[in-house]
């Protein structure tokens, strides 16, 4: 069975507005590097200082990287795909700096 990346709403699928860092990592040190941030998935993102920072797995399940990068980007521009009605809801992305 092939294992997908969900793809975001148009209206978050976007170049994010401000500076970007992208970590192509292997997918254990991904696992890890998110795992570190309190994510427990095969890439992730985070907004620091304005940063946009994704974490991809270069060798995961999904061979399509852009598809983990317009995901992960789409967090730093607002999109949460938690459970329940409005999961699509518009909330801000993680900012790690506000978390410490």
């Amino acid at each position: 069975m092939p294992i997908y990346v969900l793809e975001p709403p148009a209206s978050y699928n976007h170049a994010y507005p401000g500076p970007v860092i992208e970590r192509v990592l292997p997918l254990s040190e991904a696992r890890a590097a998110c795992a570190h941030m309190g994510v427990h998935a095969d890439a992730c993102s985070w907004l620091a200082r304005g940063t946009c920072v994704l974490v991809i797995p270069r060798d995961g399940p999904v061979k399509d990287l852009k598809a983990y990068i317009r995901h992960e980007r789409a967090h730093c521009n607002g999109w949460s795909h938690g459970h329940g009605a409005g999961a699509e809801a518009q909330s801000p992305a993680f900012d790690a700096e506000s978390q410490r």
